[in-house]
């Protein structure tokens, strides 16, 4: 957006930043809290996803994107978590801490899924001696006990009052 025919504002912003030499008196605090403008708006913009918000956080720094991320209101957080995670649950997102908590496990979720897609899959070789083949058993994993909830109060343990 351009008033009275000037640069537009990401031109206005790329000069600012281009010339930040000869901006002394702008302390970095400050260009931190123009940084965190931004990264609000895009919090709440639509079009968000799961990979683009980890661009995001690399790219500004942890501090400046939890800060952000702290500062949505209820609804901002359970609207970004909602298009983040389609099917998440309303229980789950029922409080602004719950709905951040949630996006938190989804944007740590996601370079761990990329890492498990690379691994060879996990199992036992066997050799078969009359045919010399080798071929790989998998085994379904032991544990049966459900996976964690991303916020501790949502569970069966949180309404026991005895």
């Amino acid at each position: 957006m351009s008033f009275g025919g000037g640069p537009s504002g990401f031109n206005a912003i790329r000069a600012l930043v281009d010339s930040s030499a000869d901006f002394r008196a702008v302390a970095d605090k400050d260009w931190a809290a123009a940084a965190g403008l931004i990264v609000k708006k895009l919090l709440i913009a639509a079009g968000q996803t799961g990979e683009s918000l980890i661009a995001l956080r690399a790219a500004v720094g942890e501090e400046i994107f939890e800060a952000q991320l702290k500062s949505l209101s209820h609804h901002q957080a359970k609207l970004l978590a909602k298009r983040l995670d389609k099917s998440v649950a309303d229980l789950e997102v029922s409080t602004a801490r719950a709905a951040i908590g949630h996006i938190r496990t989804l944007l740590a979720a996601a370079p761990a899924a990329e890492e498990k897609a690379v691994e060879p899959e996990a199992g036992i070789t066997e050799t078969d001696p009359s045919t010399d083949e080798t071929r790989t058993v998998t085994q379904a994993p032991a544990d049966d006990t459900p996976p964690e909830s991303p916020n501790p109060y949502f569970g069966r343990k949180s309404f026991r009052t005895g």
